[in-house]
């Protein structure tokens, strides 16, 4: 830290009668003690000691009106005067001689609490409680610190945004019997919803890059509700009509991605990362299971439309609950070094150009187009299998599908920690996520490829008629298993954004999930397409999975890295 000028000036002044600022105001600089060795704890003792005399002097020094001299010390007007002039400088070097000692007893440990640095009197550094965090009042201390509280509001958010998603898979299969849709109908219908997805990535990464993403995604939630809202009535108008109603609900959601990432770059320090993003992204996975559990039951009971209805009132709750949080407010719990700084509105553009010329993005690029051709093909034509090709009836196949989503959800919770453990232990970030990454793809890819070997070999077959009784547990486990090794993702291509640039993790993002968008719209409408030409569910829907899982396994592999890009400087 500078001296500012201080360290002579004072250090000339000490040399008068009041033996202690001699003592006390004599200091080297505090990047200088955190640069020698470890002190011991007779000697670290006196250091803080020692920088408690500092403050306790200036305090003294400082207290008196200006103008007036301390008695029986001719220096002391002049000492009063120079604090005064420097008192910003004199309290920002004692705070980072405290912060520094801190330091050499913790290495910057979290759980350490900064000391305080306080004074009372009247100018300069008097009248100022300070401590090593930001000046102004701090806010009462909470059992959940802040930014895990709008980390788990973020994921309730996800959690809402899959339940929009697949309330379609299970309603398109009553709404294709009562509207007399086709195979390719099914498909359209579902790929809509993609069609608005694809558009709203980049401008969401570019707006969040400007403004920040917590007002972007109350806007996102509260836009794709109101597309849910309106399903059942422009379902009964038209199959164009619900398709519109759909690219609704896809602009909307199509901004959450990066408006999440832009507020988690901005709340959560690095050890943190892979933890937040698995407990944000993993709501993707419970909303699905949870949609699954219960879309099946209510349209039994209460009809297709009631599921568009209820799942947009929560929506909108959501929208009005989430301002009060105050998601733009900095953690105070957690300490300056950690602590993501707070960014400004930005008037820089992000370096679109930088991007498509660094490897290591186009190796996200592919990978998420790669991911999401099998989570979001999968997501769109479960139900739809289980019903056409194993024969079971709605609120059956809904609760049969909710399995592989269980697995997945029951594994989220582990791949974050497992992976910051092995950062922690030494791993390089880069060498990390091509793990994770690469289980999430091996994995999918060798379970898709038995799903097509054990499936029965009609795209329509009627209860009882699978043979053996071992086909569909056989089924449901492959596929469990599949959903569970794609979990890994979310410490793989979902953290690999705010590796290569905190700045621009939203752009980047929104960038790599337009790619990530197109799987919705040529996957789920391909599958429709070929059924209706192949009759047969492994050429239509699993083999082309584990096709696209291998090549983004080896793009992947080869090109991704977790260093920090040039652009981002």
């Amino acid at each position: 830290m500078p001296s500012f000028g201080l360290q002579p000036r004072l250090g000339c002044l000490a040399h008068g009668p009041s033996q202690r600022l001699k003592s006390t105001l004599h200091i080297r600089s505090p990047r200088k003690a955190h640069q020698a060795s470890v002190p011991s704890d007779r000697s670290l003792r006196w250091q803080l000691r020692r920088q408690r005399l500092i403050c306790q002097a200036a305090a003294d020094f400082a207290a008196p009106a200006p103008g007036a001299p301390i008695a029986g010390d001719n220096h002391g007007a002049l000492i009063h005067q120079l604090l005064s002039d420097h008192s910003d400088e004199v309290e920002s070097y004692v705070k980072e001689g405290l912060r520094e000692a801190l330091e050499d007893i913790g290495d910057g440990n979290s759980s350490k609490q900064p000391l305080a640095v306080s004074a009372q009197g009247g100018g300069g550094l008097a009248g100022q409680q300070s401590n090593a965090g930001p000046p102004g009042p701090q806010p009462p201390k909470q059992f959940i610190p802040h930014r895990w509280r709008v980390v788990a509001m973020m994921s309730l958010a996800f959690i809402l945004c899959n339940m929009d998603k697949v309330n379609m898979s299970v309603a398109v299969i009553p709404m294709a019997e009562e509207l007399g849709w086709s195979n390719t109908d099914r498909g359209i219908v579902s790929s809509a919803f993609f069609w608005g997805y694809s558009l709203t990535q980049i401008p969401a990464g570019y707006i969040s890059t400007k403004i920040g993403g917590s007002m972007v995604l109350m806007a996102g939630v509260a836009f794709w509700s109101f597309g849910t809202l309106v399903a059942p009535p422009a379902a009964h108008m038209s199959l164009a009509a619900l398709c519109v109603s759909r690219v609704l609900v896809g602009l909307g959601e199509g901004l959450a991605p990066s408006a999440a990432t832009s507020v988690m770059a901005q709340q959560v320090p690095e050890g943190e990362r892979a933890r937040a993003v698995t407990a944000v992204f993993g709501g993707l996975d419970l909303g699905s299971a949870i949609g699954l559990v219960v879309c099946g039951p209510i349209i039994a009971r209460l009809g297709w439309p009631f599921v568009f209805y209820l799942f947009a009132a929560l929506g909108l709750i959501w929208s009005i609950l989430w301002p009060l949080l105050k998601p733009k407010q900095p953690d105070y719990s957690l300490p300056p070094n950690l602590r993501p700084q707070p960014r400004q509105a930005s008037d820089t553009s992000a370096p679109w150009g930088d991007f498509v010329r660094t490897p290591a993005v186009w190796a996200i690029i592919v990978a998420h187009f790669c991911y999401n051709y099998g989570y979001y093909t999968l997501l769109a034509w479960l139900p739809s299998y289980f019903e056409l090709a194993l024969g079971l009836p709605v609120d059956s196949s809904s609760l049969l599908t909710l399995i592989p989503y269980v697995t997945m959800v029951v594994m989220t919770p582990f791949v974050g920690p497992v992976a910051d453990g092995l950062v922690k232990k030494g791993w390089t970030i880069t060498r990390v996520r091509k793990l994770a990454q690469g289980i999430a793809f091996a994995g999918a890819a060798s379970c898709m490829v038995g799903c097509a070997f054990l499936g029965p070999a009609g795209a329509h077959n009627a209860a009882g008629s699978l043979g053996s009784s071992w086909v569909m547990p056989g089924l449901v486990g492959l596929l469990s298993l599949s959903f569970a090794f794609s979990a890994w993702a979310r410490a793989g291509l979902y953290c690999n954004h705010q590796d290569l640039s905190p700045k621009y993790a939203a752009a980047l993002l929104g960038l790599t999930n337009t790619a990530g968008a197109i799987p919705g719209i040529l996957g789920i409408t391909s599958v429709g397409l070929l059924l209706d030409r192949t009759n047969s569910w492994a050429w239509s829907l699993f083999v082309p999975i584990a096709a696209c899982q291998i090549f983004g396994f080896v793009v992947y592999s080869i090109f991704a890295s977790g260093k920090r890009a040039a652009f981002d400087s």
